[in-house]
């Protein structure tokens, strides 16, 4: 005889809906950012303090925008999953409409997912020192990565650019503009922090274009979330997710008989 408590399982059970309004999560996105941009600056405050009364050399990175494998980098390494995340949705409802561009949406789905991976594991600084020393890189090549790094963005720019025109005005403004932002981020502020890096080493003032530099990679990223949920919305009233616990029933096969 089965328990009342075994029974309570074996029904279905609805689970609270949540409101991803391109507005909400756009707040509270920043309000993250905010709080990690004032405890990388509480973090520096009190590093300098230490180092300058106890004549030491103290190091912190948790919340170290030029660092890794701390709290900024785990937090860029989950925004650009959850861009990976949105763009699947998108690409499984393109495909189940045949829309010419549902493609499209599963590659940028498995880009921004790399992205995500390397965001967390620093796959592209691998490539620096190998690099570097087979061109003898200097000044704003110093950081040896944004040159493939160019090459790779020319190109997804030439193969995506029909796909970019044939998207909604508003959407493709916004896709734009936080392209232009997280790539000016990324490759044109580590052209700059490769050129500080290689002429007056890693200071305060380099310090402060790494963090510009990560500011505006959080920041583009924000405004294409904030793309991707306004455009999905733009699409669909309502998205329901449902999990299945039940094997599926084996379907009985006849096999045929022969005379």
């Amino acid at each position: 005889m089965r328990s009342k408590r075994s029974n309570d399982f074996s029904r279905q059970f609805l689970v609270p809906t949540y409101n991803l309004s391109p507005s909400k999560v756009t707040k509270f996105l920043l309000l993250i950012i905010f709080f990690l941009i004032f405890f990388n600056l509480g973090e520096r405050v009190i590093v300098y303090w230490l180092n300058a009364n106890y004549d030491n050399q103290f190091i912190s990175h948790y919340f170290n925008f030029d660092q890794e494998s701390n709290f900024p980098s785990l937090y860029s390494a989950l925004t650009l999953g959850f861009c990976s995340y949105l763009l699947a949705l998108i690409a499984v409802f393109k495909k189940s409409s045949q829309a010419i561009y549902a493609k499209h949406w599963k590659a940028l789905s498995w880009i921004f997912l790399f992205l995500a991976i390397d965001e967390a594991c620093s796959i592209h600084e691998l490539s620096i020192p190998i690099l570097r020393n087979a061109i003898n890189a200097k000044g704003i090549f110093y950081f040896t990565w944004v040159i493939p790094g160019f090459f790779l963005v020319v190109l997804f720019l030439i193969t995506f650019r029909k796909f970019i025109q044939s998207l909604p005005m508003k959407i493709k403004i916004i896709f734009i503009s936080a392209g232009a932002i997280y790539v000016t981020g990324a490759l044109g502020m580590e052209l700059v922090g490769g050129y500080l890096a290689d002429s007056s080493g890693y200071n305060t003032v380099y310090g402060i274009a790494t963090t510009l530099e990560e500011l505006l990679e959080m920041f583009g990223i924000v405004i294409f979330i904030h793309g991707l949920l306004t455009y999905i919305q733009s699409q669909l009233t309502e998205l329901h997710f449902s999990l299945s616990f039940h094997r599926p029933k084996k379907k009985n096969i006849q096999t045929p008989k022969y005379k």
